[in-house]
């Protein structure tokens, strides 16, 4: 019997079965809004032969990755359990904490797997080997992999959440990211970009918990060194940035969850940027999908990236005029705070003394301003 694999999954089955029911889950294909259709957990999320190139033996990267697996599936099964004696009274937070933290070198490698990854690289080549090729530049730092995992568990802060009726969602992209500020735009990172601050990271552990690690201004319901139990309301904003973190599709235990979801679905592909230094070199990279948690940051960043004459027509405008996006109400009353948070951002841009790198985040090397911890 061959033990080739053909069937490669970019989200490990270890993790899709605490999101099924009876071995089956809901799936979504997002770019063609079909689903949600029942499928068996093992024949979601995978492609034939996602992981192969000609100047590898046959399934070597997924024989990695299996590896891997091996490691963290019972460390997804280990931490289920240390939540439910925390919840009886019988465990501790920081024994949680302590074994996630443990784990987030292999949090990082999930992510780098994942679907949305090589759905990202598709923009900067159509070669399936050159993207696969990408995909082993980023798993071979293992210097840059153990600092970001460090740069996390110093900087961010830990919580659990929790959906009781099991209602939360699971994105192609494993974790899930939100940016809980807008910082500027730069050349080769998003404002959700792991390792910045104000950033929320999702990491799925089950239908019915994820784990948050955040760096600002978080969300009311979300509590430090806590499990937060969360109502309707609450999980649908999450499920909101999960679904949002997708490319291709999102999975959940039931149908009602995906369902309620997807018309807050906004598809938006990859940037391809180029950047031009002062040194004559010249660099490229593919840029996710800006995705922000708090409303006010959406309106914000369309205000931001809007054409220069547009913006130009409210920084003329007196406190009483009428509102420059046609609503009808006075510039106060309407986008006022949004126009004030904006030179927010400019004043950042020009201000040569902030622009640093963030962290030890080796891939933030912008002209633009950014912030470090």
């Amino acid at each position: 019997m061959s033990d080739v694999v053909k069937n490669q999954h970019y989200i490990p089955q270890s993790v899709l079965k605490h999101f099924a029911f009876n071995e089956k889950v809901f799936e979504v294909l997002l770019e063609e809004n079909k689903g949600p259709y029942p499928t068996h957990y093992r024949n979601s999320m995978s492609e034939r032969f996602t992981y192969e190139h000609p100047d590898l033996a046959r399934n070597q990267l997924e024989k990695f990755f299996q590896e891997v697996e091996s490691d963290y599936g019972p460390a997804i099964i280990e931490a289920l359990r240390l939540v439910t004696l925390y919840e009886s009274g019988e465990g501790t937070i920081h024994s949680i904490k302590k074994h996630v933290q443990s784990y987030l070198n292999a949090i990082v490698i999930y992510y780098y797997r994942s679907g949305a990854l090589l759905h990202e690289f598709a923009y900067e080549t159509s070669r399936k080997e050159a993207r696969i090729s990408m995909l082993l530049n980023k798993l071979t730092k293992t210097e840059y992999i153990n600092d970001l995992g460090n740069s996390i568990k110093d900087y961010y802060n830990f919580a659990i959440l929790k959906s009781d009726k099991g209602h939360f969602l699971l994105s192609d992209q494993y974790i899930s990211t939100a940016a809980l500020r807008i910082k500027s735009r730069f050349g080769n990172i998003s404002n959700r970009h792991l390792g910045l601050k104000d950033v929320m990271i999702l990491v799925p552990f089950s239908s019915q918990y994820y784990i948050v690690l955040y760096h600002g201004r978080k969300p009311e319901f979300i509590h430090p060194d806590t499990l937060s139990i969360l109502n309707a309301e609450e999980v649908s904003l999450i499920n909101k940035i999960i679904i949002n973190n997708s490319y291709k599709k999102c999975v959940s235990r039931e149908k009602s969850p995906l369902l309620e979801a997807m018309p807050h679905f906004e598809w938006s592909s990859p940037s391809a940027v180029y950047v031009g230094y002062d040194s004559g070199r010249v660099g490229g990279s593919t840029l996710k999908k800006e995705i922000f948690f708090y409303e006010q940051d959406k309106r914000v960043w369309e205000l931001f990236t809007t054409d220069p004459t547009h913006f130009r027509k409210y920084n003329e405008l007196g406190r009483n005029d009428g509102c420059g996006c046609a609503s009808g109400k006075k510039f106060k009353s309407c986008c006022y705070e949004d126009f004030e948070e904006v030179k927010r951002i400019w004043r950042t841009i020009s201000d040569k003394h902030l622009a640093t790198k963030v962290g030890v985040h080796p891939e933030a090397q912008v002209e633009e301003s950014i912030f470090s911890f």
